[in-house]
């Protein structure tokens, strides 16, 4: 069965919010969460599902927060 454009649309919006969410909670673990609450924006500028999912695996290895906004402006 073939989905609706409107249900893809609407999965593909969940799916970038919730990954947004999960980049959040991670790095709000690792450092102060005014300083991650300042990065959300520019998570929210992007479209690409695929490049929310590799910042989300880069939150793992951050040693900064500064170090994750380099990566997040790349």
């Amino acid at each position: 069965m073939q989905e609706s454009k409107t249900y893809q649309s609407l999965m593909q919006r969940v799916a970038k919010e919730t990954t947004i969410e999960h980049i959040l909670v991670v790095l709000k673990t690792k450092f102060p969460p005014e300083l991650v609450d300042a990065l959300k924006p520019a998570l929210q500028d992007i479209d690409d599902l695929e490049r929310l999912e590799d910042l989300y695996l880069q939150t793992i290895h951050a040693s900064s927060i500064q170090a994750f906004a380099q990566k997040l402006i790349q």
